[in-house]
């Protein structure tokens, strides 16, 4: 191969020259500036520089790359043309030899040429390479038609900007019809309300009951009737909510039971998982998590019921007749709002026939309000008129961690005591920590759906009342949104808004029948995402068709970007304005089901297996928990309590560590209530606020070494002057302390 020899000496000689004229021709050119004087402000600089950067500079700065670019090509054509081609010596050992009289110089090349290393058919392969691909070939690299997605992310986009709002996002709309009234508290529980903080049922100190002693033991749920009792009416069966949808011209009907859920998850996105505020509990907990619980973020699924151009939204979650919360939450709320003698009608233990059957047409107390599009649905459990705004507020039931976290142990689990206000475990504190993250979200929701002032929590254990607390929605929105006045409104008005978009847009997938929906924001996710599907498939042989949806947002204050727990816990007179886009994903169907089958697997929740049932006794344990209905006696009835053939083993797990330990604390818990139970056994009871008699409360005394060396003196001496009869002081006690305190 020849190539031209050219002097490399004259080329760099040359290139050093160019340069060094080059360097004094933009010496001479450019433009000197001014040095800045000492103690010049920094908007004086600025403006200095602003107007040293003016357009006679750039113009210098064109015609100075012009002539530089000239002269690059002719110091280029310079270079080429020195380079010199000598004559090649030929032969060996610095003989010359004879050139061949065909051979020429070759000419200058602006490129590099072909690459002779390149792979190339005729070439063979090395031999290293040789061997491998005699034993095997190539496959081709082909993408399945599985993986292969459209061009484009969406096939349908929209967006929207949710603007601040001064007026009610809800208003009040008449009942067609009458309901019952309201009920109210009994048993001297109103004080609660206006007592902020826990009320113990029994002072663990002094062992007298602030409360009326009946409320300590809880009914067994199997012997309350809950068939005397009014169903719970779905939104999709409620006529007065359908007719109120129809003459206000609204499209969307819905209860809070099946809207809270969908409303969390549009708080997850908007706020971008803010934290929760639990700087007021104690030290134990600074070092615990702040975010929500995966209950709390567990997806939702609905059910938009079609009908007469209404959707009626109803909660689409598992059957939940075999958790036992389920019947003792209606349970409770008896218990408090009734009498004893009231209640006493409502357990199985009392005849039906010895009740007075006494049909009410009136419905239970419900309040409706209307929103821009939805028509909503409020029960309303409780009031009192010294409460502000309405007076109305709901009655809430508190099962304890063990009872939460092993609901199919809740037997063994019911021996689990509330010993303390304070500590991680065991405390008043404890459930309070789990209302924040688990509960006060859905409270909050729930309590503005029914314009409610707030909630009273009733802690339990499935057997044992402890105590109760009212919690006020501006609490709960200070642990949610923060000390903001009028945070838990604003962001409330935003909630309410996107629903309203997203449930606008779910009915245009599959227009005019009843659809499936599930939401879901993941946690650390900035997307919304609901799977839509019709409900009313007929076609056993194919999959209904689903449909994704992906919902973003954007806050703004005063027309800034923010993050979304900053927008939430801003001051009220800077205006919030949400931008919100939705998409229709392009993926194909096998892809959208593939995602929605994780989120199915997100939310799934496995039992714990409860202590002494082996895998072997689970379908007849399954079929036992019967907490509805009244319990079969004759054979017949009990030949149909056959094993459920859906029976899933997979619903159940072996308790792991964390749960062995919460079943020995309730174990633990148990033998100390009953240990007390005997010591306690023949005392009467001190109730707070009752006449009692001294004889009935044991009195610390102060005795000689001489009372004490005699023997039988088994009987205390009230006071500390030695007199065997109690001083008048203590005659007007209203609290006494037992001896084993």
């Amino acid at each position: 191969m020849k190539r031209g020899v050219w002097n490399a000496g004259s080329c760099i000689s040359a290139t050093r020259t160019r340069a060094s004229q080059c360097a004094a021709e933009y010496s001479t050119a450019a433009p000197r500036q001014k040095p800045i004087k000492p103690g010049v402000t920094l908007s004086e600089r600025l403006k200095w520089k602003t107007e040293s950067a003016s357009r006679p500079a750039l113009s210098w700065s064109e015609e100075a790359i012009t002539r530089t670019h000239a002269k690059t090509g002719q110091l280029l054509r310079t270079l080429k043309d020195s380079v010199m081609p000598v004559a090649p010596i030929y032969g060996v050992e610095g003989q010359a030899g004879n050139a061949p009289s065909d051979w020429k110089p070759e000419e200058w090349k602006d490129d590099w040429g072909s690459d002779a290393l390149a792979p190339s058919e005729k070439r063979p392969p090395p031999p290293h390479i040789a061997g491998r691909h005699a034993k095997e070939s190539p496959k081709p690299n082909k993408t399945p038609s599985s993986q292969k997605r459209s061009p484009i992310a969406y096939t349908r986009k929209i967006e929207g900007l949710i603007e601040p709002s001064d007026t009610p996002t809800l208003q009040d709309l008449r009942p067609t019809s009458e309901h019952k009234p309201i009920a109210t508290l009994e048993h001297g529980l109103e004080r609660v309300l206006f007592n902020p903080g826990v009320h113990w049922l029994q002072d663990p100190r002094s062992r007298v009951y602030n409360f009326p002693p009946h409320l300590e033991n809880i009914p067994p749920v199997t012997d309350f009737a809950f068939e005397r009792l009014p169903g719970f009416i779905k939104s999709s069966r409620d006529e007065d909510l359908r007719s109120l949808a129809e003459r206000q011209n609204r499209m969307f009907a819905g209860s809070t039971s099946s809207l809270s859920g969908m409303l969390s998850h549009c708080y997850f996105l908007i706020s971008e998982h803010k934290p929760v505020d639990i700087t007021p509990l104690s030290q134990f907990f600074r070092n615990e998590d702040k975010n929500f619980t995966p209950g709390q973020r567990m997806p939702t699924s609905v059910v938009f019921n079609y009908q007469n151009s209404i959707y009626s939204i109803d909660s689409d979650s598992e059957d939940s007749s075999k958790n036992v919360l389920t019947w003792l939450g209606t349970l409770l709320e008896k218990f408090v709002t009734m009498s004893q003698e009231e209640f006493g009608t409502y357990l199985r233990s009392t005849s039906a026939s010895d009740i007075v059957a006494e049909e009410d047409p009136m419905r239970e107390a419900y309040r409706y309000a209307k929103s821009e599009k939805f028509v909503m649905r409020s029960q309303l459990d409780c009031v009192d008129r010294r409460l502000p705004g309405t007076g109305v507020f709901d009655i809430k039931t508190r099962a304890c961690l063990p009872i939460r976290m092993d609901i199919m142990n809740w037997e063994e689990n019911s021996g689990y005591l509330i010993k303390s206000a304070h500590g991680l475990v065991e405390s008043f504190e404890r459930e309070y920590y789990d209302l924040i993250r688990s509960a006060f979200l859905k409270y909050g929701f729930q309590v503005r759906i029914g314009n409610m002032d707030g909630v009273i929590v009733a802690y339990h254990n499935t057997a044992k009342m402890f105590g109760f607390q009212y919690v006020s929605l501006q609490e709960m929105d200070e642990r949610l949104f923060g000390s903001e006045p009028g945070a838990g409104d604003r962001v409330f008005h935003k909630c309410v808004s996107l629903m309203e978009c997203i449930s606008s847009e779910i009915i245009q997938c599959f227009p005019n029948q009843t659809l499936k929906c599930t939401f879901e924001c993941e946690e650390g996710s900035k997307e919304l995402n609901v799977w839509v599907e019709p409900a009313d498939w007929t076609d056993k042989l194919t999959e209904p068709p689903m449909k994704q949806l992906c919902i973003r947002t954007q806050s703004f204050l005063d027309e800034s970007p923010v993050n979304g727990a900053r927008a939430i816990n801003s001051a009220p007179t800077v205006p919030w304005t949400l931008h919100w886009s939705l998409s229709h994903l392009s993926d194909d169907q096998e892809e959208i089901r593939k995602n929605w089958a994780k989120c199915m697997d997100r939310k799934f929740r496995a039992y714990s297996l409860p202590t002494g049932v082996s895998f072997e006794d689970l379908p007849q344990f399954w079929n036992d928990l019967n907490f509805g209905s009244p319990k079969s006696t004759d054979a017949e009835t009990a030949d149909k309590l056959q094993l459920a053939a859906d029976f899933d083993y997979t619903k159940f797990r072996r308790p792991d560590e964390r749960i062995q330990t919460l079943r020995d604390l309730a174990r633990s818990g148990r033998e100390l209530s009953m240990m007390l139970q005997e010591a306690e056994a023949g005392k009467k009871k001190i109730v707070l606020g009752e006449p009692y008699d001294i004889s009935d409360v044991e009195i610390e005394s102060y005795r000689t070494e001489e009372d004490r060396d005699i023997e039988g003196d088994s009987k205390p001496v009230a006071g500390v002057s030695g007199q065997t009869e109690p001083l008048e002081s203590e005659k007007n006690l209203t609290i006494g302390r037992s001896a084993e305190d």
